[in-house]
């Protein structure tokens, strides 16, 4: 009898032991549940916010955080550099490291220009939010696989930081005082804190010119600046790694393209930047701008020194800083270039 009663005690035990077995294994399928439906609500909930025209350094640091946190296993943000008011520079990676080939993008170079800042970062966003759906014909997953993308949405942090607030947001007590005895307005100001414009610093045909100030100043030697040596170095990192098949720099405003070559310029970069200017032109609309400059402009060092093929866009229209009122007509035409832009390639 006291055997019976030990193998009934032993077999409640056991489907004891069964039920609370089950019910744990079906609080951690319910937690499983959960955490994948809030993963779902995080990345679908909208991150770039593009109601207002001031897109700043904070609330653009803010979203880099996020973005990467919600899209980690397809986006990459790397520091790449500091300027000389302390602030980071930027590089997003979308889609594989380590792929044979790469494509650039750079944006804001020109301090007033932050509106290219908040367009790249909305692009950033919409490719992650589509990744293995198909958009403009394209899945960004199979396309970034084999293109990488890589992009810099703010290449003049402090200069914008002046643009958008003045010349009191430079903190360092020593630049800020040589700022303000340069003359300009700080909401126009194109150049960067040491009022260097960052897009005539290059090192294709460089030839001193101007004075520090709010725009033209080439600075006292090319790469003379952080945010240009940054650059730099990223672009000559990513070399290491694969092909670079192309860069798309963001500027504004006038809604044209910069998109023809010195007729020096070899066939294949020629050939590819005229393909890159096709394609923009188709999704922009923006018309090709007839002129082609040939000194320390970063396009030219692209096309001319680095053999790379190289596009410029110009968006918005009539003023810059170009208003918040511009910017869903602005999207509209890019919103699919970078992703059309690296398909070319792949």
């Amino acid at each position: 009898m006291r055997g019976d009663n030990t193998r009934e005690t032993g077999r409640v035990v056991e489907r004891a032991g069964h039920r609370h077995i089950g019910k744990g294994l079906g609080i951690i399928f319910l937690c499983s549940i959960f955490l994948m439906l809030y993963c779902m609500h995080a990345q679908a909930k909208t991150i770039v916010s593009t109601d207002h025209q001031k897109y700043d350094y904070k609330e653009y640091v803010k979203d880099l955080k996020t973005l990467e946190s919600s899209y980690s296993e397809h986006c990459k943000v790397n520091v790449i550099g500091e300027t000389a008011d302390k602030r980071n520079l930027y590089e997003v990676v979308l889609g594989n490291p380590e792929a044979k080939k790469h494509l650039i993008i750079i944006a804001n170079l020109h301090a007033r220009e932050y509106m290219t800042t908040l367009l790249c970062m909305k692009q950033i966003e919409y490719y992650l939010q589509n990744y293995d759906k198909k958009i403009a014909g394209e899945k960004p997953a199979e396309v970034f696989d084999k293109v990488a993308v890589h992009i810099v949405p703010s290449c003049n942090p402090d200069g914008t930081a002046i643009s958008q607030y003045g010349f009191n947001a430079i903190r360092n007590k020593t630049l800020r005082k040589k700022l303000k005895k340069m003359g300009g307005y700080a909401t126009t100001w194109k150049a960067n804190a040491r009022g260097v414009d960052l897009n005539q610093n290059w090192g294709y045909k460089f030839k001193k010119s101007g004075k520090a100030g709010s725009s033209g100043y080439t600075g006292t030697k090319a790469a003379s600046e952080k945010e240009t040596k940054a650059i730099i170095a990223m672009v000559d990192d990513i070399s290491k790694q694969g092909k670079i098949v192309g860069v798309i720099s963001y500027h504004a405003m006038g809604s044209i393209i910069f998109g023809k070559c010195a007729d020096s310029t070899t066939a294949s970069v020629k050939k590819n930047t005229k393909k890159m200017y096709q394609t923009a032109h188709k999704l922009t609309g923006y018309s090709l701008y007839g002129a082609c400059s040939s000194h320390c402009q970063s396009r030219e060092y692209f096309l001319y020194k680095k053999k790379i093929p190289c596009i410029t866009l110009e968006i918005g229209r009539a003023t810059c800083p170009v208003p918040q009122s511009q910017f869903p007509t602005i999207w509209k035409a890019n919103k699919n270039l970078v992703l059309k832009e690296a398909a070319l390639f792949d």
